[in-house]
């Protein structure tokens, strides 16, 4: 049984490279199941424009009582960490899954292309890439804002836990976040 509540009382927000998301099926598309999804493409991503986009969509799809899900990339999180704080200021009932990868990773795997094809060290793309030593506990980040916040999961068994636990508190009127390490594309 998944932790999410059905489509017609939820916003799924994604974000480029955390997990693109686009409207999700055919009636969604012709207009008959609007404020289902929200896709924030990189361009619009600039620093604030995904964090705050995520924010301002979640926002507006309080009125309809409606709980919005943000997949929030780690390394994008990192540009403006006080949008956090908006969310809780505005009690904003919003539950952000941060799909902890501890990487710049599209600026990773770019890097990795052009040492390569430039035949230069290709195992140092990391530097300046990578979010370790130490890695960042966004669980604890998010608590440190007055949100809910779990994490990092890293077993997948406990992921439909933390997620209904979570939801549990978007729905008490506390903004939560979820902080779940995941793979890196290969």
């Amino acid at each position: 049984m998944s932790p999410f509540p059905a489509c017609s009382s939820s916003l799924l927000i994604g974000a480029g490279t955390a997990g693109s998301c686009a409207p999700g099926d055919e009636e969604e598309k012709q207009g008959r199941r609007p404020r289902n999804s929200v896709a924030v493409t990189s361009t619009a991503r600039l620093m604030l424009g995904k964090q705050e986009g995520s924010r301002r969509a979640a926002l507006a799809n309080r009125k309809h009582g409606r709980i919005s899900i943000n997949i929030q990339g780690d390394g994008d999180l990192n540009y403006a960490p006080g949008v956090l704080w908006t969310a809780v200021h505005h009690k904003i009932p919003l539950l952000t899954i941060m799909a902890n990868n501890r990487a710049y990773h599209q600026e990773l795997m770019y890097l990795q292309q052009q040492c390569a094809a430039r035949n230069r060290g290709v195992d140092r793309a990391d530097i300046g890439t990578t979010i370790t030593d130490p890695n960042i506990d966004y669980g604890q980040m998010a608590r440190a804002y007055g949100m809910y916040g779990e994490g990092p999961i890293e077993d997948p068994n406990a992921l439909g836990p933390a997620l209904r636990r979570g939801l549990e508190r978007v729905k008490a009127g506390v903004p939560a976040m979820i902080d779940v390490l995941t793979q890196p594309r290969g």
